[in-house]
């Protein structure tokens, strides 16, 4: 039984680790197809842990879940969303799909309501992709 628990120790710090190979804060590298195949896996596996369907969340659950997507591929998201704001190419099918997922939690939203959900500087990252994806 010792034996077992060390073992699940060792996982468990192991899995750790290997989370830890990017440094917190970091945006993900913006048009890098890789990082979104990251990304939609962070997504799937995301979505396996909450007992709703992203679709049927309050704004602020959408919000936490995006969050912890980027967490669980390794970066940040509010990084991400001013590194793509500062550098979108909406005809980029890459920059698009990375848009959408950033912008998620404020689906539905009037503009209005974004102050609860968003800092400011985010909410001006957020209209500007807003403005350039229409």
């Amino acid at each position: 039984m010792p034996g077992m628990i060390l073992r699940c120790i060792l996982i468990a710090v192991l899995a750790f680790l290997s989370a830890c190979d990017k440094p917190a804060g970091q945006a993900a590298p913006v048009g890098d197809h890789a990082a979104l195949e990251q990304l939609a896996e962070a997504y799937r596996v995301t979505a396996q842990q909450f007992p709703v369907a992203v679709q049927g969340m309050k704004p602020e659950g959408k919000r936490q879940f995006v969050e912890q997507v980027f967490a669980h591929a390794g970066y940040d998201y509010p990084a991400t969303l001013a590194a793509l704001a500062a550098n979108l190419d909406a005809a980029n099918p890459d920059h698009r799909d990375l848009a959408e997922l950033l912008v998620l939690p404020r689906v539905g939203l009037a503009d209005d309501q974004l102050n609860g959900l968003y800092s400011s500087t985010e909410q001006q990252a957020i209209r500007a992709l807003d403005a350039a994806l229409q």
